[in-house]
């Protein structure tokens, strides 16, 4: 566990900075263009909900076969070539479609203002460069390098939106301009990830080597990659289809109450920020834990995964909730999107019950039981979109938000109760229940001070004295009691070599 803890804190680090950068945008800028918001995050929205897709299970395949392909001297038998040509089959067979059908698909959102139709198709070289994006981020932790793509991913993403809305907001560039910027921030990812790859000596277009691709190989990468194309679909779908289903269903002014949300949702974000700091170093670990048949440490990790998740994140969570408040004060806009506060409720638990679910999914994933993931996740596709469909026009925005948080729960429940079963694993412990109780005490005190709404200075000073209040109690308790050993060595290790470099 020491290489993942250490690898995902960097990585948590840096997605903590670029939520600082994000929550900084989302509070002062982003509130101040709702609608124009509302459409930049429709496209990358609906970006990323055909990118996994189009990307054809290759950021899957690029980890679970890697063991298989290493071999330095032959560049990995053309491994990275041979993805990115069937990425690049995927985002053409979605260009096609979507060109296809583009008058249909424009023709649902007739009822939107005119000026924001033309920049619809903008999602399809989105697809081309989340394709790739995902493809060499998830190739990188082949060699466990997950630090400069996750500044790559954060960082310029979180700096080059919000700058753009500002700009657009101060009437310096036009909505055009704003929308062509994000695509060139996009791009400008995809390129740094190449720039990266290129550094460590390990992006090539070698072609495959046909000798190694063996009948048997390739059928067992075609018959994995096809199942975790619609598996990884779905569980996008399950999570991610509620910003596209807005646009669709809120009618008339649809985009502003997606801007809304989009600011809610960013909010609740900073809490998964550790969960994907701690997949994207976990995946190639635990393939490597199934090709060695390492049942025990696959045992420790999805343990030790979902006791770590779920400190951190509970703390998060209510820090966040205890905190809204004073936030809604410091926002332009913040009486009208305080209105929809409970979205961050939702959203946020659900982020919650995803941490605490440690790393099931990865599990799964690269085990023989693959096929479960595909089989699930459709089902819950399915009824996360009929969630959507029955309440999004009863309760607007927040029925979204409770039909993403339903998905959550039976997804998870459903991974649960599948590797308790199968495998004999239960990642949930006594000190979970501790860490409940531990959240419930430390929520229940931070809300004997409180944050007044008649100034900004006064809701700033209650909001910062809540959450040390908050942020003492609980991780007062869960240290004194030692919870999480990994969580007390960790910060041992810190605080050990600040003291020998003072020395």
């Amino acid at each position: 566990m020491g290489i993942i803890i250490k690898q995902s804190v960097r990585q948590s680090v840096v997605q903590y900075i670029g939520i600082g950068i994000g929550l900084l945008s989302t509070l002062f800028i982003y509130p101040l263009a709702l609608s124009e918001i509302g459409l930049l995050r429709f496209i990358i929205n609906t970006a990323q909900l055909v990118t996994p897709f189009s990307l054809l299970g290759t950021q899957v395949l690029a980890v679970r076969f890697f063991p298989t392909f290493r071999d330095e001297q032959s560049r990995h038998h053309g491994f990275l070539t041979l993805l990115q040509g069937i990425a690049l089959v995927g985002v053409l067979l979605f260009a096609a479609l979507y060109f296809a059908f583009s008058e249909q698909f424009a023709g649902l959102f007739s009822d939107q203002p005119a000026e924001y139709l033309p920049y619809l198709p903008y999602a399809v070289p989105l697809v081309f460069f989340m394709v790739f994006n995902f493809l060499y981020t998830s190739y990188a932790t082949n060699f466990h390098k997950v630090l400069y793509p996750a500044i790559f991913n954060e960082l310029l993403v979180k700096i080059g939106l919000p700058v753009l809305v500002l700009l657009y907001f101060l009437k310096w560039i036009t909505l055009a301009d704003m929308m062509n910027g994000m695509l060139l921030v996009f791009l400008a990812v995809m390129v740094a990830q190449i720039l990266y790859l290129m550094s460590l000596g390990q992006f090539s277009l070698a072609p495959p080597q046909r000798s190694f691709l063996t009948p048997s190989l390739r059928k067992e990468l075609f018959q994995f990659g096809s199942v975790n194309i619609l598996s990884n679909w779905g569980y996008v779908l399950s999570n991610r289809i509620d910003i596209f289903m807005l646009g669709l269903l809120l009618g008339p002014g649809a985009f502003q109450g997606v801007g809304i949300y989009s600011i809610l949702f960013i909010i609740s974000e900073v809490i998964d920020t550790p969960r994907k700091a701690l997949v994207n170093i976990s995946s190639p670990i635990i393939a490597q834990a199934w090709k060695d048949h390492d049942l025990p440490h696959l045992k420790e990790l999805y343990e030790k995964s979902s006791l770590n998740q779920f400190i951190v994140g509970g703390l998060l969570f209510i820090g966040i909730w205890a905190g809204l408040d004073g936030l809604f004060v410091l926002m332009p806009n913040g009486d009208l999107i305080a209105q929809s506060r409970w979205v961050v409720f939702f959203l946020g638990l659900s982020k919650v019950i995803d941490m605490l679910a440690g790393v099931n999914n990865i599990i799964i994933q690269h085990s023989r039981y693959y096929r479960f993931n595909f089989y699930s996740v459709v089902l819950l596709a399915v009824i996360n979109i009929l969630n959507n469909l029955w309440l999004i026009p009863v309760k607007g925005i927040l029925g979204a938000a409770i039909a993403t948080f339903i998905s959550v729960v039976l997804y998870n429940l459903a991974r649960f109760i599948f590797l308790w079963v199968k495998m004999g694993m239960n990642p949930l412990t006594f000190r979970t229940l501790v860490v409940l109780g531990t959240g419930l005490l430390a929520l229940g005190l931070g809300y004997l001070v409180p944050i007044p709404a008649s100034s900004s200075w006064l809701a700033l000073a209650g909001l910062i004295g809540r959450s040390v209040v908050i942020a003492g109690v609980y991780l007062g308790i869960v240290l004194y009691f030692r919870i999480s050993s990994d969580l007390n060595d960790l910060i041992g290790k810190t605080l050990g070599s600040r003291q020998n470099r003072k020395r």
